[in-house]
């Protein structure tokens, strides 16, 4: 991958509103006694803080509200060495809003109201084909148009550019679009959304793996929370265990996940080198309450990797 310029992330930004309980509410419970986070996310801003921290540059393409929440969600993004000059302010909608609850285990429940984020269309994608043209991989995820995705990818093929697509949430694709994607990244729900088979263990993981590089990526991975990742790399599949951590807060796991892999494999690294990368910056981020408050910096995740045992390869055949 070319590394001349910072890596391009288009994408969500939202406002999170998070509470902290002592379980996750069942159908018509309330449960008291929660912890009130006010903080800021969405995936494609979250992956872009992500990359920003990791490698200290990143460029995103978005759009907020005109409103205090995205004013302070830029000044977030830009503190954590993402350029914000490319995204729209959009005067006719909010920014983005998620309503988080998070129990005492980690796991969470999420809901969003997209707002601006459905004004990130193919024009805006279009204004920026120069720099996009340029960076050294683009980062999407599906929280912003179907179309402008499209586009997205149709420019990196025709610049030669490879495109990480984050399956995540899932929604209907044109099969071109996993054709034209160069690296998939998907978790267990996500990846059975697109094989049409339940992937609860290792060798399903792998039998996925393989169905999904038929489908047009020939690298990607699946990351699969305690279990680690399984990834494929052309004909080789190969997983990586996750590392032992103590998890506070799961929210912003997958984001930093995939700022991590974009960031790993700009520099070069094999993609099971990425992949260890991107799972120890996962495991540093769950161990913190919050979505852009978790994202570790480079440095943190330099000292983790000095420390900690690196997970080897296994071969699940």
């Amino acid at each position: 991958m070319k590394t001349s310029a910072p890596i391009a992330v288009v994408g969500s930004a939202n406002v999170d509103h998070v509470m902290q309980v002592p379980h996750l509410p069942a159908r018509g419970e309330t449960v008291t006694d929660g912890a009130y986070l006010l903080g800021f996310g969405g995936k494609g801003a979250n992956q872009a803080v992500a990359v920003g921290r990791l490698s200290g540059a990143c460029t995103f393409i978005g759009a907020v509200g005109k409103d205090a929440a995205g004013a302070a969600l830029l000044e977030g993004m830009r503190e954590s060495c993402v350029d914000t000059r490319l995204t729209r302010i959009d005067p006719a909608t909010h920014t983005g809003t998620a309503l988080v609850m998070v129990d005492q285990q980690g796991a969470n429940y999420l809901t969003v109201a997209p707002g601006a984020n459905y004004s990130v269309t193919p024009v805006q994608v279009d204004a920026a084909a120069e720099l996009l043209g340029a960076s050294p991989c683009i980062l999407l995820q599906m929280e912003v148009p179907v179309e402008t995705n499209e586009r997205v990818l149709a420019l990196g093929k025709l610049r030669e550019v490879p495109v990480i697509l984050n399956y995540a949430p899932v929604r209907l694709l044109r099969p071109s679009i996993l054709r034209d994607t160069a690296v998939l990244v998907v978790n267990e729900n996500e990846a059975e959304a697109l094989v049409s088979f339940a992937v609860v263990e290792e060798k399903s993981a792998r039998e996925a793996a393989m169905r999904l590089a038929a489908l047009g990526p020939s690298r990607g991975v699946i990351t699969r929370g305690p279990a680690g990742a399984t990834y494929w790399d052309r004909e080789y599949v190969g997983a990586v265990p996750a590392y032992p951590v103590k998890p506070v807060d799961t929210t912003a796991a997958g984001d930093t996940f995939c700022g991590g892999l974009a960031v790993a494999l700009s520099e070069g690294k094999s993609m099971h080198d990425a992949v260890v990368f991107a799972s120890a910056a996962a495991a540093l981020s769950v161990t913190r309450m919050g979505a852009q408050s978790s994202i570790p910096w480079r440095r943190e995740v330099d000292e983790f990797l000095a420390r900690e045992k690196t997970p080897g390869v296994s071969d699940p055949s």
